[in-house]
């Protein structure tokens, strides 16, 4: 009997929904899929898109959202769509829902807990986390990512999830999600799984921490704002912190200077965007007292070329496939270093898909960050 195909990606360039739809469905074949997890760009028709993958796979749970950028081991760029569809011998039991935040962040997440738990026949907290995980594609333009992963760990203590901010081509204006059959602009996909074979949570960045460190003296953390750091204008130290005089500031210096929230020896980065007057804005949350260590880029190449390895070498495991989120900074600063081809190569020694996002997620929200599932 001929062995059914467990794993299988595509992805389109084509800007017309239907005819992208259309591609991706011819390229998944006919396979018969647990899940099938897409990304596109925000100007496409994700519920056309998502609709089309339900009715091609109605047994499968078919969830996605908006990108700043789309990639697999058959591509890369920005203005398609990429689908990874993965078999039952990969993921024997899964569940999804669209977490709605028209009501608020806590009773968007409580509510979609609620319809998980009752589509898997047991509460999210009661799930083995070791046998479990969960993906969230989370709304991606307002700024509540912090909230949102804070709802997740209140209604699912012990299951970890992990995924990405929703993307918008970096306007962070309006981002969508799509999980069964239904699309917002105010929701995140979430998604349960049960791989029958082991898997480990990827996060990884290419900063390590100088000694030098700065205390957060006020702040806003609601608005992302650092209105000082040691006491003095946040601007200003930043800027002899990386050496660079506060006037001379530009992009590039913050995307090569991030900070870190360093937690047993591990770093939580927090970038910064740009500034706003004597202040800094963050694409991440930070809080008043909250130590943070000045950090030192290493090659972007080789934390993408040993990132599978390093993910999986605690179990042991060989990784089959993975669906990942790339800090759009991250996204940037391969562009900008012209080695966008070397990175996805880097990162096409296993079938996956990807989304370029505005942040990622694991145990909270961080920048510049590599994070993802990978499956054995």
């Amino acid at each position: 009997m001929m062995e059914v195909e467990q794993i299988r990606s595509a992805y389109s360039t084509l800007s017309d929904s239907e005819q992208a739809a259309a591609a991706l469905i011819a390229q998944l074949g006919n396979m018969s899929p647990t899940i099938v997890v897409f990304f596109a760009t925000v100007e496409h028709d994700g519920a056309l898109i998502g609709d089309a993958l339900r009715r091609r796979f109605p047994q499968a749970q078919v969830a996605g959202c908006s990108s700043n950028g789309e990639f697999c081991e058959h591509g890369f760029g920005a203005g398609g769509v990429v689908a990874l569809a993965l078999g039952k011998e990969m993921i024997s039991q899964a569940a999804s829902t669209l977490a709605v935040l028209d009501q608020g962040v806590v009773a968007g997440i409580e509510a979609a807990a609620a319809a998980l738990g009752e589509e898997l026949g047991q509460p999210l907290r009661a799930l083995d986390p070791q046998k479990w995980i969960g993906l969230g594609f989370l709304e991606g333009a307002t700024g509540r990512e912090e909230k949102i992963n804070e709802a997740l760990g209140n209604v699912a203590p012990l299951l970890p999830f992990v995924g990405g901010s929703a993307g918008d081509r970096i306007r962070f204006e309006r981002t969508w999600a799509y999980a069964k059959g239904q699309l917002s602009h105010n929701a995140c996909a979430l998604l349960v799984l049960k791989p029958t074979r082991p898997f480990a949570i990827m996060k990884t960045c290419h900063f390590v921490a100088t000694p030098v460190q700065t205390t957060v003296t006020k702040c806003d953390p609601d608005q992302r704002l650092i209105h000082e750091l040691d006491g003095q204008p946040a601007i200003e130290r930043y800027a002899e912190l990386v050496g660079v005089p506060a006037d001379k500031l530009e992009f590039l210096h913050y995307l090569s200077n991030p900070l870190g929230l360093m937690i047993d020896g591990e770093p939580w980065l927090r970038s910064v965007v740009r500034a706003k007057g004597t202040s800094l804005f963050f694409a991440c949350s930070v809080l008043e007292g909250m130590t943070l260590n000045v950090m030192c880029p290493k090659d972007i190449l080789e934390d993408a070329a040993t990132a599978f390895a390093r993910a999986t070498a605690p179990l042991g495991i060989t990784p089959r496939a993975a669906i990942l989120f790339n800090c759009a900074y991250r996204m940037i600063e391969v562009q900008l270093k012209g080695i966008s081809e070397d990175y996805h190569r880097a990162l096409s020694s296993v079938p996956h898909i990807g989304c370029q996002s505005n942040g990622e997620s694991y145990l909270g929200h961080i920048n510049q960050t590599l994070t993802g599932l990978v499956l054995s």
